[in-house]
């Protein structure tokens, strides 16, 4: 995989398990796929949903519309010396972007939080691959294929009565720089402080010893800081999927009122900040939407003999946009 700085479902569904009277009914899906929640949930779980929706909508940060150059903005910084941050082609033009006003998930999506979509929807949990056994924690947002997270997306904007999705790749740079302003990193200052805005080795150390994996890379949702607008973890070891086709070229011909990226491709852009202790990458990155991370110059690994043991996509997470033009309360 090459990394460069710049800001940046498939349904596995279970076998029908037969008993000796009945079989368990397929999950449901309005015309465009997208999940139905269950007509048949107990009481319990009615709760549940409901106490998960107040949570939601709690969590989404508005965030004003406005106009801000997306892209490679190096030469804008006096420390560079007129260069550019990254040598990639895609990050360039730097080009204006005009967007409407939206709102924004100050968290990503966890496993507590699919685990809820696929009760409430009769599916089967996420994250539950054999290879996952050390990585699914409740707080902790990875191993979601592009699908499945703007079903997620889609199904919760029906239950709070709001258009919602994954957020387009503009949106997610401009919130990601606080509204578009020249910020290289998203966080509370701008800028990495290792142990208190980004995890240091020593705290990623001790959580795969408090949760005993060897997969906790990832801190867990909410650690440190948010941005100055609410949001957390846009710096971190994964990647967040956008609702954009992936174009190397797109820069030079996206237009300025609110891009969607192309309108076909093969890969969905991920946006997300890899960090270390004592620095970071801006990654902007095509993912194929049901399969593996990979690089630029290879193509697509198959599923491993389709096998729902295996998770293909454990690098990815997602966060939900309203797409509004009023804050959601």
């Amino acid at each position: 995989m090459t990394l460069k700085p710049l800001f940046v479902s498939l349904f596995i569904l279970p076998p029908f398990t037969m008993t000796a009277c009945a079989k368990e009914p397929a999950p449901s899906a309005d015309s465009s796929g997208i999940p139905q929640t269950r007509s048949d949930l107990t009481a319990d779980e009615k709760k549940q949903l409901d106490e998960f929706l107040v949570k939601q909508k709690e969590n989404m940060r508005f965030i004003e519309g406005g106009s801000y150059e997306m892209g490679d903005f190096g030469h804008k910084l006096d420390w560079t010396g007129g260069l550019p941050i990254s040598s990639e082609y895609d990050s360039k033009p730097l080009h204006k972007v005009t967007l409407d006003s939206f709102s924004m998930n100050a968290y990503k999506a966890t496993y507590d939080d699919f685990d809820i979509y696929s009760m409430a929807t009769g599916q089967r949990k996420e994250g539950m691959q054999l290879s996952d056994e050390e990585l699914r924690q409740p707080n902790v947002a990875v191993g979601i294929n592009w699908q499945t997270a703007q079903h997620y997306c889609q199904w919760l904007g029906q239950q709070l009565d709001v258009p919602m999705s994954l957020p387009t790749e503009a949106q997610w740079e401009y919130a990601a720089r606080n509204r578009g302003q020249f910020v290289l990193f998203p966080t509370d200052n701008g800028k990495v402080d290792a142990g208190r805005n980004i995890a240091t080795f020593e705290q990623q150390k001790e959580l795969r010893q408090k949760y005993n994996t060897v997969f906790m890379d990832v801190p867990l949702v909410g650690m440190f800081p948010p941005n100055p607008l609410g949001l957390y973890d846009l710096i971190n070891q994964n990647y967040e999927w956008t609702m954009d086709w992936y174009a190397a070229d797109y820069y030079e011909r996206s237009p300025e009122l609110n891009p969607k990226g192309p309108k076909i491709g093969t890969e969905k852009v991920v946006r997300s900040l890899s960090t270390m202790e004592g620095g970071a990458d801006n990654i902007r990155l095509g993912i194929g939407p049901v399969t593996v991370l990979r690089t630029k110059r290879l193509p697509d690994p198959p599923l491993i003999d389709n096998d729902p043991r295996m998770n293909q996509n454990r690098n990815t997470s997602s966060r939900c946009v309203a797409n509004s033009l009023k804050p959601l309360s």
